[in-house]
């Protein structure tokens, strides 16, 4: 027992110095992107920047985390809470899903005051009686319709910030979608409509709101995304019940086709990383080594030499500076959540 515990240290700790070197090579290629006075690359196009504090702030980056805090209070906040019109995404269909990006970004820099604004304006989208967060703006074509990322994705910023409304209204929601699904692990429907479960979306809706774990090239990222919530969640409340519905959804991503794994194409399954992470730290039962240790060289392997991540291949073909911002940012993320759980696991031993 003693040499495999040996065995499987050196493997954790190997491993974690790999990851660490790829986070890393990520971060040097935010840093590059950032101008002296915190803008981001391609702010004058799009929001390509809402999770780049949050990235650079949990990779000791702080400095130019706040620059670039700095940069979008002077010039892409409108005062209330909301990113301003235009480029900046205000206004935009899943406007929220960046915002709440920014929020935690803020909060983990200790700009309390951005982030609760934003955290304010995230309170007035949520649904009071369903707990989601809508699809579009007021007044927009599916300002009735909720989907499961942005209404977790709220939930987790909430987390961060402490808005136990918003994390009651969300952790109801999640559990009326998964009770609500008709062919749960095989296909994954993700939006409602109000309360209602969206079963046969319009065309341009259903990769977007259909998961289908048999078949390659799906949105994998949706269970990872509520474990994350459900995981958070779980250790704030003591609520086994939120473990025990976090495991289930990370399943559907284990039972699923190897193609979320295997296709250099697609980064779509990036959230499972997240999902398993935060599971592993939250349940002192679990054990997602093997998922974790996988998903790590998954990054890797999806890394350009210069260190930016792009979007999936078959969605973007030619991706620039802007979509690579996004993507960057998130997996360097996701990848230091990889980095704390494998941490967590070796202070257990």
């Amino acid at each position: 027992m003693a040499t495999r515990t040996l065995d499987s240290g050196k493997t954790l700790k190997s491993a974690t110095a790999r990851f660490r070197a790829a986070r890393d090579r990520g971060v040097a290629w935010l840093l590059d992107h950032i101008a002296s006075d915190g803008r981001p690359v391609g702010a004058d196009t799009q929001n390509g920047w809402g999770r780049v504090p949050w990235a650079l702030a949990v990779s000791g980056e702080s400095a130019a985390g706040h620059a670039v805090l700095a940069w979008a209070e002077r010039e892409a906040l409108d005062g209330s809470g909301h990113f301003r019109a235009g480029p900046y995404g205000g206004g935009d269909r899943f406007g929220s899903y960046p915002l709440s990006h920014f929020a935690i970004g803020a909060w983990l820099l200790e700009r309390y005051d951005v982030a609760l604004k934003c955290m304010g304006a995230i309170r007035a989208l949520q649904d009071s009686s369903t707990g989601g967060v809508p699809v579009d703006p007021p007044g927009g074509q599916w300002a009735h319709r909720h989907d499961l990322l942005s209404t977790a994705q709220a939930g987790v910023a909430a987390l961060f910030s402490g808005q136990e409304d918003i994390i009651d209204g969300v952790h109801r929601w999640i559990v009326d979608l998964v009770g609500q699904q008709p062919d749960f692990p095989g296909r994954f429907h993700t939006a409602r409509d109000g309360a209602e479960l969206l079963v046969e979306p319009e065309p341009d809706f259903v990769w977007l709101s259909i998961t289908d774990f048999t078949q390659p090239r799906q949105s994998y990222y949706t269970t990872g995304m509520a474990a994350v919530f459900l995981a958070g969640y779980a250790m704030r409340r003591g609520d086994t019940a939120a473990l025990a519905l976090g495991h289930r959804l990370l399943s559907a991503n284990i039972g699923g086709t190897s193609a979320q794994f295997d296709d250099l194409e697609s980064v779509q399954a990036c959230k499972f990383a997240w999902g398993a992470a935060a599971m592993q730290t939250a349940d002192p039962e679990a054990d997602y080594r093997d998922h974790l240790l996988r998903m790590g060289d998954w990054f890797i392997a999806r890394q350009s030499p210069d260190g930016a991540w792009t979007p999936s291949r078959f969605a973007t073909p030619q991706p620039g500076d802007v979509h690579k911002l996004i993507k960057t940012a998130e997996h360097v993320m996701e990848i230091n959540a990889v980095i704390a759980a494998l941490g967590h696991l070796a202070g257990r031993g």
